[in-house]
């Protein structure tokens, strides 16, 4: 008697050393789908020494239990490497097709779930514990897998899970140059930062410094961000106002809207519109996105004089070539 476990995700991989069970008078448990019990009930030859096998899915099946508790052999399909992250996703896709609350979910619906769990995330990383590390990663894991099976439902520009992890493999490996090239050394650090930089301005082919910081993000992260950005893209720090250098908190009182938080953010939000207004400025005049150097800066940003903008800009151009 012998009890074949076959993997609920792969229920058509049976290992070698089964195939030959497979000769004897077959049971199944109700998990089995129905279309591989077609396959595999009709396989039973006429030399077959008589010893039932139950095929099944799952330990969890009492059958399945009673026979593992009198002693019975068992034969189990491996799970391949990886196999707990597909079952991950083949869960998730059966919470969101067989109704309940996930049916009911959408990107914007889990936005506040999303926001939890990346803070609790770094709350375990703060912690150390690795127990608690691998557990909340889980649980943004949970969000990343349920925001692809959602773009599986839409009408338009539908994804799905391995949509996202290809546009990942491929955009690592475009930025990282050194996993294709040649070289078995160290990788200078330096070097790698800079062709990432590149490449990845390549693609996006951005018009303002600005672009692509999440602006939602808390205004302080907010702030460190825009200021990062502008000052890589040659912004002189004489341009960086005090409101986002230093923050303010009112002690007492009822702010409303005017909170610290709040402040912050307006003031962030008029220096990225002086940035990017600069940038048009400069832009107008022939400038190359991107190329801007101090002088430029001083030129184009909101409130210089007049006379200063014209075609003299052209001479901050830098060839393409």
């Amino acid at each position: 008697m012998t009890v074949l476990l076959l993997d609920p995700l792969r229920p058509t991989m049976v290992p070698v050393q089964a195939v030959k069970l497979l000769e004897n008078p077959i049971l199944f448990t109700e998990e089995v789908p129905v279309a591989i019990r077609w396959r595999l009930s009709g396989m039973t030859t006429d030399d077959s020494d008589g010893e039932t096998v139950l095929i099944s899915t799952t330990r969890d099946n009492p059958d399945v239990q009673e026979r593992i508790a009198r002693g019975e052999d068992v034969v189990e399909v491996p799970v391949p490497e990886a196999g707990n992250l597909d079952e991950a996703v083949f869960i998730m896709d059966r919470l969101r097709s067989r109704g309940g609350w996930e049916a009911t979910q959408t990107h914007d619906s889990l936005r506040t779930y999303l926001l939890e769990e990346t803070y609790e995330l770094l709350d375990a990383i703060a912690s150390g514990d690795p127990d608690n590390i691998r557990e909340e990663l889980g649980d943004l894991l949970l969000q990343v897998l349920f925001h692809a099976r959602i773009a599986q439902d839409a009408p338009d520009g539908a994804f799905g899970i391995d949509d996202v992890a290809a546009g990942l493999v491929a955009k690592l490996t475009h930025r990282s140059p050194h996993l294709t090239d040649a070289s078995t050394g160290p990788i200078d650090i330096g070097q790698q930062e800079r062709a990432w930089e590149e490449r990845k301005a390549a693609e996006k082919l951005r018009a303002s410094c600005i672009d692509g910081i999440a602006m939602a993000q808390p205004s302080l992260a907010l702030a460190e961000k825009v200021m990062a950005r502008a000052s890589r893209a040659g912004l002189p720090d004489e341009f960086v106002p005090d409101t986002l250098r230093v923050v303010r908190l009112d002690v007492g009182g009822d702010h409303g809207s005017d909170s610290a938080e709040d402040r912050l953010r307006r003031d962030v939000n008029d220096f990225v519109a002086d940035v990017r207004a600069a940038e048009r400025a400069a832009a107008m005049d022939g400038v190359v996105p991107g190329t801007l150097d101090a002088v430029a800066w001083k030129r184009y940003w909101p409130g210089a004089e007049p006379s200063a903008h014209g075609h003299e800009g052209q001479a901050n151009s830098v060839d393409p070539q």
